[in-house]
């Protein structure tokens, strides 16, 4: 789906290029760099045991500097990033010390609980090759069309559980249970880094962004192949 959509896209940009360069040119002011994205993920390669939430909220937000390349319609823009995903699964994922690992290990079904999340949080380089069916800035009424890559550095990981808890961990040695609330910090078989494919298009300050994570997120575990497929909103604030 993401492919047609960006075949699409790609063939109103080169209609839209070839009618603005009919028009009198005036050579385009810098927009567009401040954007907040509000998405959904839709994880890849799964487990066969890990069932995700349909909403598995996410949000990001981009500082650009905008380079417009002399009188056209297309501009240049790297900017930098902060994007944050959320996982809700039907899996903790904790520490084993036998296996000396982190992984997910899937909740009893004799538990019933709230909340249960991974969060992982990255700073982001993004470079985008933008187009834009008007120059002037003044002007917000504009088609608009972007397509790029970002690289991404884990800054932070955490989990969050909010249900029953067996005192004693499993329900074999201990038929106690109590609700809880914990936070889990210093996760680890993440990966670092990632690298992600980025897409914009839309009408006006209103935008719908498709982007892809070009690996996995996790590494060395039963996970290790799973990977953040996000589609969202983006609104551009300047």
């Amino acid at each position: 789906m993401a492919k047609k959509i960006l075949v699409f896209s790609f063939l109103i940009v080169i209609s839209l290029s070839v009618f603005c360069n009919e028009e009198e040119r005036t050579k385009m002011r810098p927009q567009d760099r401040l954007i907040l994205d509000l998405f959904v993920d839709l994880w890849q390669d799964k487990p066969e045991n890990i069932d995700t939430e349909i909403y598995n909220r996410g949000v990001s937000i981009t500082l650009f500097y905008d380079y417009p390349l002399g009188y056209s319609n297309f501009s240049l823009a790297p900017g930098v990033n902060f994007t944050s995903h959320n996982m809700y699964s039907n899996n903790w994922y904790k520490y084993s010390f036998s296996n000396d690992k982190f992984d997910f290990v899937e909740i009893y079904e004799t538990l019933s609980y709230e909340k249960n999340r991974i969060r992982v949080n990255y700073i982001e380089l993004p470079f985008e090759m933008r187009f834009r069916s008007r120059t002037d800035r003044d002007n917000p009424h504009s088609f608009r069309f972007a397509l790029g890559a970002k690289f991404g550095y884990l800054v932070h990981a955490n989990t969050r559980y909010i249900g029953e808890y067996y005192i004693d961990e499993t329900p074999e040695n201990n038929k106690h249970k109590r609700e809880v609330a914990f936070k889990e910090y210093n996760l680890d078989n993440i990966n670092n880094r990632r690298f992600s494919a980025i897409s914009r298009i839309g009408y006006g300050n209103v935008n719908f962004i498709v982007n892809y994570q070009l690996g996995n997120t996790f590494k060395n575990n039963k996970a290790e192949d799973m990977h953040p497929l996000s589609i969202g909103i983006s609104w551009i604030i300047n």
